[in-house]
């Protein structure tokens, strides 16, 4: 094959790859407000961002006493993740500076069962999670089933046929509280820290819903 045909292929192959990729990512990210509304979860819903390798919805509240305090100390939040790792250090525990908001809820919005699963596992320990899905996915059996093994709530997206597209189900009604209390770890910590930093980050979110 000559040297231009092995280019043209390689391009092609970035291009599906990019293709496969966003089509990843087009989830129902829009509704995301609404299903926080459908799950009564409290706070600020933030955009998708990045956490732990997964793309999901934090929905966070401020705690503006801990904020004030960490702003008038100089702890703004502390995003590279081996730093706020040493804080579990026993000479770090007494110097870290506390959380300064409440992770209230993950949502994973997805356009299949499995990544929206993916998504959200890892927060289980944190807080509640929920699956955000196009509807005939959110109401596959084998979808309902993973999720009462692990846990998530299980929304419907509306499709655009349905009468109220903005509409979101919840499908199945998962765990309200984290999967097990447990001191906090160097990852939750930094999680908290991300999650912050967004949410300082977000125009009017510090003002809260």
């Amino acid at each position: 094959m000559a040297p231009k045909s092995l280019a043209e292929t390689r391009d092609i192959d970035r291009q599906v790859w990019a293709l496969d990729t966003a089509e990843v990512l087009s989830a129902p990210d829009h509704l995301a407000d609404a299903a926080a509304d459908a799950l009564g979860w409290q706070g600020v819903v933030l955009p998708p961002m990045v956490l732990l390798g997964r793309r999901v919805v934090a929905v966070v509240t401020l705690l503006r006493d801990v904020h004030a305090s960490r702003s008038n100390s100089g702890w703004g939040p502390v995003t590279d993740r081996v730093s706020v790792s040493t804080w579990d250090w026993p000479e770090m525990r007494q110097l870290a500076p506390p959380p300064a908001v409440q992770l209230n809820g993950i949502i994973a919005p997805a356009r299949h069962w499995r990544t929206g699963l993916t998504g959200a596992a890892p927060f289980a320990r944190l807080c509640p999670t929920a699956l955000l899905l196009p509807g005939h996915i959110a109401r596959n059996v084998e979808c309902l089933s993973h999720a009462e093994h692990y846990g998530p709530t299980v929304l419907a997206a509306a499709g655009p046929h349905d009468v109220d597209p903005e509409a979101v189900d919840v499908v199945h009604v998962g765990r309200h509280r984290p999967v097990a209390t447990t001191p906090p770890t160097g990852t939750a910590r930094w999680v908290h820290e991300m999650v912050y930093d967004r949410l300082l980050a977000t125009p009017l979110a510090v003002g809260e819903r």
